[in-house]
Order: structure tokens, then sequence, then C-alpha cells
């Protein structure tokens, strides 16, 4: 178990390094195109840093192990909160008083909820799955349009105008598109060829090693960007990502997952795993529409603490 441990882990390294390669390359050509920076920011960011999930996602299908995907969308939502969210508030209150955040978390705790009725049988059908892939589209179109409306109004488009990635050249964009394509495309099969060896070893169903070593894995992006923007006190675009990175891992990696194959789910994915993640979505919620608007950072080291009682219990029930 040991090996599939490491082809694992290193699976997750490629999957960083193509996300990287991806995003300068996507962002790279967007700009060539002239596609106002704000748009890239609610979109192309946040779709790169769930490139991962996406990728894992689509290996996973095709292996007749949708149920891997599905866990590892439920994972990476509860990691990105509890952990990413809860280090980032730890180390520094952080402020969530823009109002581009505000309707994105709200569109965060529809989608969040909404999944409650493809979960609720414990299995997603194909025709479910199409469902959820036909409401991506829709929010993308939405978010496309609601980021060209912010662009032409001003109206606080500086907040997600900062990006970390590097511009080049046409050819040299398409080059690192090509590149972090075929990494990424490694990467996820090396993850879900010994997630399921390691899984079978242990006796565990996938779902549930999606959930916690795949999840925690491929939101390593999501975790680097975050705690170097709470070092710098710059959280606006971490926020954001964070928002639109869960958004993207309920409706794509789900939904792309279980178009290409129905999922069998264990008995406690409603009961346990999906409720920790709504209870931790509705926890934000809660924070970005109080009065001071602020997680503060008993707040940021509660959330971070009910993440890792969590996974104690997932490892203790398994």
């Amino acid at each position: 178990m040991l090996i599939d441990l490491i082809l694992m882990t290193l699976g997750i390294v490629l999957l960083i390094m193509g996300s990287n390669y991806f995003v300068n390359g996507v962002a790279s050509i967007a700009q060539i195109l002239k596609i106002p920076i704000i748009v890239i920011g609610l979109t192309i960011v946040a779709f790169a840093t769930s490139a991962p999930e996406i990728l894992v996602s689509i290996v996973a299908a095709l292996n007749n192990e949708s149920n891997l995907a599905v866990g590892n969308a439920i994972g990476s939502n509860t990691a990105n909160i509890g952990l990413v969210l809860g280090l980032m508030a730890s180390i520094k209150p952080i402020s969530i008083d823009s109002k581009i955040h505000k309707k994105l978390m709200i569109l965060l705790l529809l989608v969040s909820l909404s999944m409650i009725f493809p979960f609720w049988n414990n299995e997603i059908s194909l025709f479910e799955g199409r469902l959820i892939l036909l409401a991506f589209l829709l929010v993308m179109s939405w978010l496309i349009s609601f980021s060209l409306k912010i662009h032409s109004e001003g109206d606080e488009a500086s907040e997600l105008s900062d990006s970390d990635y590097n511009i080049y050249s046409a050819p040299k964009a398409v080059l690192m598109l090509t590149i972090g394509l075929i990494v990424l495309t490694f990467g996820a099969n090396l993850v879900v060829e010994n997630a399921i060896k390691i899984a079978e070893t242990l006796g565990v169903s996938q779902t549930i090693i999606g959930i916690t070593l795949v999840a925690i894995g491929t939101s390593l992006p999501e975790l680097s960007v975050s705690i170097t923007s709470a070092i710098k006190g710059e959280y606006g675009l971490a926020i954001g990502n964070i928002i639109g990175s869960n958004i993207f891992n309920l409706l794509a990696v789900v939904g792309i997952a279980t178009s290409i194959k129905e999922a069998v789910l264990p008995n406690n994915i409603l009961s346990v795993h999906l409720m920790v993640m709504l209870i931790l979505t509705l926890m934000i919620f809660i924070v970005t529409f109080r009065r001071n608007n602020t997680i503060k950072r008993y707040e940021g080291f509660g959330l971070l603490s009910m993440f890792c009682f969590y996974l104690t219990y997932i490892i203790l029930q398994s």
C-alpha cells in the first residue's frame, strides 16, 4: 500500500503542477482575446483550481468509479471551508464585505442545498447527472453575464482584479495549455488508479477515499493560494476562489462524473458527509451576512477543529 500511497501523492503533485500550467495558458489566451480580468477572476481561476477535481471525476467515471468523484467533490468543499478558510481565519481575521462575494455566497448556498435532492436515495442516476451538468452550464452563463455587468459598471471590479498568474504570448500560451492538460490527465490517472487500490487494501469504499485522501490532495491549490493571501493580508481573490471552486466542484465535478456513469453511494453520504458540508457552508453564509462581516480568529479555529473532528470520525468509522 505504501507504493500506492506514494504514486497517488505523485499524482496529486502532477495535478497541482498541471493546474498551474493550465491557468497560465488559459488566462494568457483570455487576455490576448481582451476578455475582462473580472471574468477571468470569477470563472477561469475558479475553474482552474477545480481542474484537479474535474479531471479526477472524468477519469474515475471512465473507470466506472463515479462514486470516487462524488466523494472527492463533497470532501473538497468540506476541506475548502473547514481546512482552507479555517486556517486563513486562524492566521488573521477575514473581512467579507464585498457585494460580489455576497452574491456568490447566495449562489453557493442555493447550489449546496439543491444537492440534497439527487443525494436523497444514495444514488445519482445518469438523468440526474445530466441535470446537474445542465445547471453548471446555466450557472457558468450567469457568472459570465454577471462578470461583464460588473466590468461595464466598474463596480468593485478592482476587488477581483489581482492575478497571481503570468501572461504569455499566444504560441507559449497554447503550449502551456497543452502541457497543463497532459500533466493533469496523467496526474488524474495516477490518483484514481492508486486511490482505488488503497480503498481495496483498507477495505473501505472509494467514496470515503475520495472524501479524505483525494479531496485533501486536490484542495492543495486552494490551500496554497489562501495561505499566501493570508500572510499578505490580501483575501479578496482567495475568498472568491474558494466560493467559486465549491460551486464548480458540486456542479461540474459531480455533473460530469454522473453524466458518464451513475454513482451508487454509501448509506451515510447524505446524513453525515453532505450534511457536514452543508453545515460548514451555512456557517460561512451566516458570517457573510451578519453585521460585522468578519470571520474572527476563534471562529476560524472552530472551522478548523470541526474539520479535524470530522476527519477523525471518518477514519475511526472506516
